[in-house]
C-alpha cells in the first residue's frame, strides 16, 4: 500500500514528495518549497519520514497532555483535600479531648468542634476515596508508558507538594521548641504538633518515594 493509498496523507502532496526526491531535490529545498506553498510542517515532515523510513511517524505519549495535567492536578487537589481534613479532624478530637479551660463549659465552643468534625469527616469521605482512584489511574499509566513518570505536571506538583510538606514540617518543629523555650507547653499542643508532624512527614515521604519510583512497563 502505497502512502497516498493509505488515506492518512494527502495525495498530491505524497506525488510531489516522491517526485522531488526522484529528481534528486534535497530535503531542506524540498520542505522550504512546500511552507512557502501553504503546507504545515507537520504535513512535510510526516510524509518525509514515512517515505524515507518506511514507518509512521510515532504518535507521542500522553506526558505533559492537557489530559495529563488534569488528572494531576485533579489527584493533588484530592491529596491536599483529604489531608487538611485528616489534620483539622484530630485537632477538633484533642479540642474535644482536652478543651481550654474557658470554653470547658461552652456548649457553643463544643458545638463548634462538632461542626468541625462533621465537616472533617464529610471532606475525608469524599475526598480520600477520590484520590485513591485517581492516583492509581495515573499509577497505571506510568506502567504502561514508564517515560509518562517525567512529565512535567507530575514532577512539577510533586515538588511543590515536597517543598510545602517540607515547610510545614520545619514550621512545626520551630514553633515547637519555641513554646518550649517558652515554658508554656500543655498536651493539647504537644499532641497537635505530633498530629501535624506525623501526616506532613508520611505524605512527604511517600511523594518522595513515588518521585523516585521507576516503574518497569507492564506486560
Amino acid at each position: 500500500m502505497t502512502l497516498a493509498e493509505s488515506g492518512s496523507m494527502d495525495e498530491r502532496l505524497v506525488r510531489f514528495v516522491t517526485h522531488a526526491r526522484q529528481r534528486g531535490m534535497d530535503f531542506a529545498t524540498l520542505r522550504a518549497v512546500l511552507r512557502d506553498a501553504g503546507w504545515k510542517t507537520k504535513q512535510v515532515d510526516e510524509v518525509l519520514c514515512e517515505r524515507e523510513v518506511g514507518m509512521a511517524v510515532p504518535q507521542p505519549t500522553e506526558a505533559g497532555s492537557a489530559r495529563d495535567t488534569f488528572l494531576h492536578l485533579f489527584a493533588f487537589s484530592t491529596l491536599y483535600a483529604w489531608v487538611i481534613s485528616l489534620t483539622v479532624l484530630w485537632f477538633r478530637y484533642i479540642n474535644l479531648a482536652l478543651p481550654e479551660p474557658a470554653w470547658e463549659d461552652s456548649s457553643w465552643a463544643q458545638e463548634s468542634a462538632r461542626l468541625g468534625i462533621r465537616w472533617s469527616l464529610a471532606t475525608l469521605v469524599v475526598a480520600y476515596p477520590l484520590f485513591l482512584v485517581l492516583w492509581r489511574s495515573i499509577l497505571r499509566g506510568i506502567a504502561r508508558q514508564p517515560e509518562r513518570a517525567a512529565s512535567g505536571p507530575r514532577r512539577w506538583l510533586t515538588y511543590l507538594s515536597l517543598f510545602i510538606g517540607a515547610i510545614t514540617i520545619l514550621s512545626d518543629v520551630i514553633t515547637l521548641v519555641f513554646y518550649l523555650f517558652e515554658g508554656e507547653l500543655t498536651l493539647r499542643f504537644v499532641l497537635k504538633v505530633v498530629v501535624l508532624f506525623v501526616i506532613a512527614a508520611a505524605v512527604f515521604l511517600y511523594l518522595l518515594l513515588t518521585l523516585r519510583e521507576r516503574p518497569e512497563p507492564a506486560a
